[in-house]
């Protein structure tokens, strides 16, 4: 075990009478997120796992296909497989190409008799092409194949499963709440060496990024809902200037971004900033309401549906132009006079 779990260790050895090498394994849940930093790469069962030369084009464009990182494993590891559930019950075979297992569909009598009647009546049953000889995948066919993580080294960050002294199993570690918060567990795994500090700065930094990007998302989002609320509050965002859509899309945007935090965090955590957030959303709101441009479209439910059917360039016929867009009161002016 590397640096920073060193107190696990400590706990191991002293349950355990073999002081030379200790041997324990990762509880099912420590890896419900994978191994941080290892990437996943297919597995293939070929004779004796020895890897496949490459290919002519491989070597020819070796500079431009990247590097093969397929795991081979003994071809032999399936010798039972002919008789598993799976193959005996669902017809799956290993096909060998790719590390796909599968499984032909087989319709049923009826299933068949129906397609033929279907292709009769859109008159191609009898249209046979040179592709209906060839075997290929239909329509039902199921196929699968397996990744794997494999790391030489990893970082745990969790506690010694107590509970049987004989099999030593690492679980996730219980840390108890504070006050009035409720007990959490957190179990790390990590590629590599790493400290307990290290991997908790990099759970904490890859949280942050995911925060970043659903922040990013709800900001574009905002930009056509704001217009779409200023519409059926009669206020035409679009129409008005650059600062008074600003205006709209941060005070959608915050009070959204508020909400949010309020429903996950409760009024325990970061109050302060959730209603700062909040606060800004609604004077954002306020402002660019009041200096919008009155929207001249009737009916507002109505008008922010024709607006979206606009958007998605939907035909007129979908949408009631009428209420959406008045039509032009014609003018009346003095009548010209007859030729004689």
């Amino acid at each position: 075990f590397p640096e920073g779990t060193v107190d696990i260790v400590d706990d191991m050895a002293h349950h355990h009478s073999n002081k030379g090498r200790i041997e324990a394994k990762l509880d099912s849940t420590m890896l419900s997120n994978g191994v941080r930093g290892q990437p996943y790469r297919r597995v293939e069962f070929v004779p004796n796992g020895t890897a496949p030369p490459p290919s002519f084009f491989s070597n020819l464009f070796s500079w431009f296909v990247p590097t093969r990182r397929t795991r081979y494993e003994p071809l032999q590891m399936l010798r039972h497989t002919p008789h598993s559930h799976a193959a005996v019950n669902e017809n799956f075979v290993y096909v060998g190409q790719g590390g796909y297992f599968f499984s032909p569909y087989e319709a049923s009598r009826s299933g068949k008799l129906f397609n033929l009647f279907t292709q009769y009546l859109e008159g191609s049953l009898f249209d046979w092409q040179f592709g209906d000889i060839l075997p290929s995948c239909t329509a039902g066919d199921v196929r699968f194949s397996y990744e794997v993580q494999d790391p030489t080294v990893v970082s745990v960050l969790g506690q010694v499963d107590k509970r049987n002294a004989n099999h030593l199993t690492i679980i996730p570690r219980t840390l108890n709440g504070i006050g009035d918060r409720k007990a959490a567990t957190i179990g790390l795994v990590h590629a590599g060496a790493n400290s307990a500090e290290g991997m908790l700065i990099a759970e904490d930094q890859d949280s942050k990024n995911q925060a970043q990007i659903v922040r990013l998302l709800i900001l574009l989002w905002s930009i056509p809902a704001s217009r779409l609320a200023g519409l059926s509050l009669g206020r035409e965002i679009s129409d008005s200037s650059a600062v008074v859509q600003a205006e709209g899309v941060l005070g959608l945007f915050l009070t959204l971004l508020s909400a949010t935090w309020l429903v996950i965090w409760n009024e325990s955590t970061g109050s302060r900033e959730t209603a700062m957030a909040f606060a800004m959303g609604a004077t954002f709101t306020y402002l660019a309401l009041k200096s919008a441009s009155k929207s001249s479209r009737g009916g507002r439910a109505n008008a922010v549906w024709c607006r979206v059917l606009r958007w998605a360039n939907a035909p007129p016929e979908w949408r009631v132009e009428d209420s959406h867009i008045p039509a032009p009161i014609p003018k009346v002016g003095p009548s010209a006079g007859k030729q004689s």
